[in-house]
């Protein structure tokens, strides 16, 4: 079976990894996530998910900080890669699996779900109403959803998703390589808290963050379910 647009990060893990045995994006998690587990109460039997892990750099940092953490990707490479770093943390590497979150769901509801870098990735409209569907569909009733997005709230783009897995030169640490391109749509403050809207989601909080890792400007929306 053909691998969607979105799955072109796959790729491009497994040429870093084995070209040169180190993270795509770095080991450094992003200090906005747990400010906001702490600003609403998140503690160590709330239970959280991570949506799109990637290498596991927050969701790694969360566990050693003994958060009840579980941690999705598509990617397998991703997974794997996630698993072997959490051997070395010496957290638990049972706590990330494979996932599409656009086909799938789960069995379970959480008190916090969170995801960084993700929802910009998805091209499509109906990709992108899949992952706001799954997202209220998976929180439990008081559950808080931390949504963060490459964008400064004006600029808009989106890329080819046929262009996916076409190899492209990116920078790498001190030097340029060539990696499977990957898809980007960068929506304003208004097209973005109108997803949140059409999907029966409160936005309780949004605002800039220039913490996240790996992007000059993002955009941070807290919300929970429609009462």
């Amino acid at each position: 079976m053909d691998k969607k647009y979105y799955e072109a990060y796959d790729d491009r893990y497994k040429q870093v990894h084995q070209s040169h045995n180190k993270p795509w994006a770095g080991y450094r998690p992003s200090p906005t996530i747990e400010k906001l587990l702490k600003k609403y109460g998140a503690n160590s039997s709330s239970s959280i998910l991570e949506i799109g892990c990637g290498e596991g750099q927050n969701a790694i940092y969360l566990l050693q900080k003994n958060y009840n953490l579980e941690a999705s990707d598509v990617s397998p490479e991703a997974i794997r890669w996630c698993k072997e770093q959490a051997r070395i943390a010496g957290v638990e590497e049972d706590r990330f699996f494979v996932m599409d979150i656009l086909n799938n769901h789960l069995d379970k509801k959480y008190d916090f779900i969170f995801s960084v870098a993700v929802l910009h990735m998805l091209v499509d409209d109906k990709d992108r109403r899949e992952f706001f569907n799954f997202v209220r569909n998976h929180l439990k009733g008081t559950g808080k959803a931390f949504i963060v997005v490459m964008g400064d709230g004006k600029m808009t783009r989106k890329t080819d998703s046929t262009k996916a897995f076409e190899l492209s030169d990116r920078p790498f640490g001190d030097k340029t390589i060539q990696v499977a391109t990957t898809s980007c749509r960068m929506v304003t403050w208004e097209q973005y808290l109108q997803e949140f809207e059409d999907a029966n989601l409160k936005v309780l909080d949004h605002y800039l963050d220039k913490t996240i890792s790996g992007f000059a400007m993002s955009m941070v929306a807290v919300a929970e379910k429609e009462k």
